[in-house]
């Protein structure tokens, strides 16, 4: 069995662990992995290489990223304009009224993956990128309550510990069958759980998120770049 064949089987068995989770969380619970599989298994089978020693490990799913296109760090154009990846998706059933998934017809902008996507154009083509890094978020689900999206921190204590247990035996998985040189932790919450799974170097980049301003010179300056491209000469 290939690496692709791994990690898809092993994202299928998280994506089902999750679905038997009984939250506490009264919003709402989507989980891409089920309704947008098929544009998941697009991004894996180019992001999944032999030889890729660099992993990006982020959080969860954004609500106008990966919520909407099933990619991490999904932002819409983005996947389609650089990663090539242009097929719909399956609207959920528990679709949120208030700040609903639109799938590939969304016109919202997501920064954190304009920023990430940005980056790795910049230093080449998906080929070039996926060759050296492969990109993956800790958390496959997302949660909105009314129009705000949720993040697992600010979720109930039961209901973190569930992601923890699932999330982390998956990390495990994962770091086991890519055995990556370095590690890119996108924000603190990823760099921690890398570190409770044993990653073996850790480097921390700051998400690029709009919730925190200070990020934005981080990768709006090049130095995620820079900082990238240093990487993958050292891994």
């Amino acid at each position: 069995m290939d690496r692709f064949d791994e990690i898809a089987g092993l994202s299928e068995a998280l994506s089902s662990e999750f679905d038997k989770v009984r939250w506490l969380f009264s919003g709402y619970v989507l989980n891409p992995l089920d309704y947008a599989w098929g544009n998941y298994l697009q991004f894996l089978k180019l992001s999944v290489r032999e030889g890729a020693k660099v992993l990006f490990l982020g959080m969860n799913p954004g609500p106008y990223g990966m919520m909407q296109t099933g990619v991490p760090f999904g932002e819409v154009e983005a996947v389609r304009s650089y990663l090539g990846i242009t097929s719909d998706i399956d609207i959920p059933d528990n679709n949120p009224p208030l700040k609903p998934v639109e799938g590939m017809s969304i016109r919202r902008r997501e920064v954190s993956g304009r920023k990430f996507w940005g980056m790795a154009a910049a230093f080449g083509s998906p080929d070039e990128f996926f060759s050296v890094a492969s990109v993956f978020s800790f958390c496959p689900l997302a949660f909105i309550d009314g129009k705000r999206n949720i993040t697992p921190d600010e979720l109930p204590k039961e209901d973190r510990t569930a992601i923890d247990t699932i999330s982390m035996e998956y990390l495990r998985k994962l770091l086991y069958i890519l055995s990556p040189s370095v590690t890119v932790a996108l924000g603190h919450y990823a760099e921690k759980r890398l570190r409770i799974a044993g990653a073996k170097r850790i480097e921390y980049f700051p998400h690029p998120s709009p919730r925190s301003p200070s990020s934005m010179k981080f990768w709006d300056s090049g130095e995620a770049l820079s900082c990238f491209r240093r990487l993958s000469c050292e891994a």
